[in-house]
């Protein structure tokens, strides 16, 4: 018995021995029960998975289901499948199955593509456990990157497009033509557009008689200086032989002959009727389309007539502001009635302008972060900055216009002064590519207790080859394990994505003095979209 804090009434060797035999005793207990309490790092582990990593097949999976190895928090669990665009295919909620150990998500008819199949649970013993894998469906083209939107590549020409940081002579050129040949193609497209407006008066008509006659010689020349420096860039120093090769045989080359020859007929739209006219802007305003970064992009039915539209809008309020100017300057009077047209019809084409600017660019980019990470995207965010202060001098016109007072010369002269700037702006970033060139990743890191080589080609969304070699001082011996996993970066639900490398016998000499080398490689679609991406090696 314990008194006082001391034990009486027992021997002191019997009180040890009986103390050892507690010890033991409990010690037994606790081995016997060990086996059926939770560790503390304990967590449910991802037994099966449906379609299983990797899995790829013409016929798209009817569900997702992943099997865990126990129990999961029923209020804890997440599970999503991304598209090659990385967004979620189906907004529907994951049911649980197998006594609550699994999940499933029923998904759409999918089409051909790579999917991203992510989850995020809790554990019954409150562990969380994320991770992410890939499975294919049919057999995806690669997305677009910046190579397919380069024009000397179609034509068989290795060139960087428009992505060089140095002016060149050539470079410029291929700018300033860019700029006036934009100019002529929405000032004449525009002025032809609004010949198609009935309620004109003898003096606007009288004036964009004689401003479509102007505008169509300076078409021609500024369409034949355009291509034939363009076909000067894509030849690259060639004889004249492959530029015949190139108008002939390529498909950039037959649209720059269809614009010569509509460029020919620019001269003599003075004499045509509306039809005429009609059918001139819209089969040059559709050939430029057709011949832009819209073309590259799937469904192109879609991309190319985002892009008419989007030309046919900036056409009307360019030439129209154009001839509301050249009216202004004639007599005022008669430009505030017209301005009164005018600018409902450019409330209209500024409203498209955006619209498909927005739908067009969201078609381009796998993000709206890829605006920062080109010229292009760039470029773009500057003609957005001036086109919203286009919008501020077009409401104070209208706001003059509402009070039925004449618009002031300078707000007229500052709204073309924005237009002439948008034009350059187009003349610049529409010869930039809207997506970073992808170019083949090679890291290595050299450390004392071990080097390692990461190769990703070509580093784009899709299939890609993984390379990674690891140097290990040779007393340590071979690595146990290796692991190689891929996370996107700025994405909270998408976990790590395991790449299932395999070793292989290298031939690369590669050596370093008392290291021992480990290769290991893996193909396959293990960055399945686009975004910026971390590699882990363990």
């Amino acid at each position: 018995m314990l008194k006082h804090g001391v034990f009486c009434g027992f021997p002191a060797a019997h009180r040890r021995r009986t103390g050892r035999w507690l010890v033991a005793a409990a010690a037994a207990l606790w081995l016997a029960f060990a086996g059926y309490l939770p560790s503390a790092d304990a967590h449910a582990q991802l037994l099966k998975t449906t379609p299983a990593a990797g899995f790829q097949s013409d016929q798209s999976p009817a569900s997702v289901e992943l099997l865990f190895n126990e129990r999961l928090d029923p209020g804890g669990a997440r599970l999503s499948v991304l598209d090659q665009k990385s967004h979620t295919v189906t907004s529907a909620d994951p049911e649980r199955i197998e006594q609550g150990k699994g999940l499933r998500l029923v998904l759409p008819k999918l089409g051909e593509g790579h999917y991203t199949v992510s989850y995020d649970v809790i554990s019954a013993d409150g562990h969380p456990v994320s991770g992410a894998y890939v499975f294919t469906v049919g057999h995806p083209a690669p997305l677009p990157d910046a190579g397919q939107l380069d024009p000397h590549t179609q034509v068989g020409h290795s060139h960087n497009h428009g992505s060089g940081t140095a002016l060149t002579d050539r470079g410029f050129l291929v700018y300033a033509s860019r700029i006036l040949y934009y100019a002529g193609l929405l000032g004449t497209a525009g002025l032809v557009l609004w010949s198609l407006y009935r309620g004109a008066s003898p003096l606007v008509r009288e004036v964009r008689e004689r401003w479509i006659a102007l505008a169509g010689k300076y078409t021609l020349l500024t369409t034949l200086a355009y291509v034939v420096i363009s076909l000067m860039d894509l030849g690259q120093g060639e004889p004249f032989q492959d530029w015949l090769r190139i108008l002939t045989g390529t498909t950039i080359g037959k649209l720059y002959m269809a614009e010569l020859l509509l460029a020919l007929a620019a001269p003599l739209l003075v004499g045509l009727g509306s039809l005429g006219r009609l059918f001139w802007a819209a089969v040059f305003l559709f050939i430029e389309a057709w011949s832009g970064h819209a073309a590259a992009f799937a469904p192109k039915a879609y991309t190319i007539g985002l892009d008419f539209v989007h030309l046919t809008a900036a056409s009307l309020w360019g030439g129209g502001l154009v001839l509301l100017l050249a009216v202004w300057s004639r007599e005022r009077p008669e430009a505030g009635r017209f301005a009164l047209v005018f600018s409902r019809l450019a409330l209209y084409s500024f409203l498209a302008l955006w619209v498909t600017g927005v739908l067009s660019t969201l078609a381009f980019l796998p993000s709206l972060d890829y605006l920062l990470y080109t010229v292009w995207g760039k470029w773009l965010i500057a003609k957005a900055a001036v086109s919203i202060l286009v919008a501020v001098a077009a409401l104070l016109i209208r706001r003059r216009l509402g009070k039925g007072t004449l618009p002031q010369g300078i707000l007229l002269k500052t709204d073309v002064g924005f237009l002439a700037i948008i034009v350059f702006i187009v003349g610049v970033f529409t010869y930039q590519s809207p997506l970073p060139a992808n170019e083949p990743l090679h890291y290595h890191e050299m450390g004392t207790d071990m080097h390692y080589t990461l190769r990703i080609t070509p580093n784009a969304p899709g299939d890609n080859s993984f390379t990674l070699k690891v140097w290990l001082p040779e007393k340590s011996g071979a690595p146990k394990q290796v692991v190689l996993r891929m996370l996107p970066l700025k994405r909270n639900d998408v976990g790590y994505i395991e790449v299932p490398i395999k070793a292989y016998k290298d031939e690369e000499f590669d050596a370093y003095t008392g290291y021992a080398k480990f290769a290991y490689q893996a193909d396959g679609p293990y960055l399945p979209f686009a975004g910026e991406w971390k590699a882990q090696v363990r």
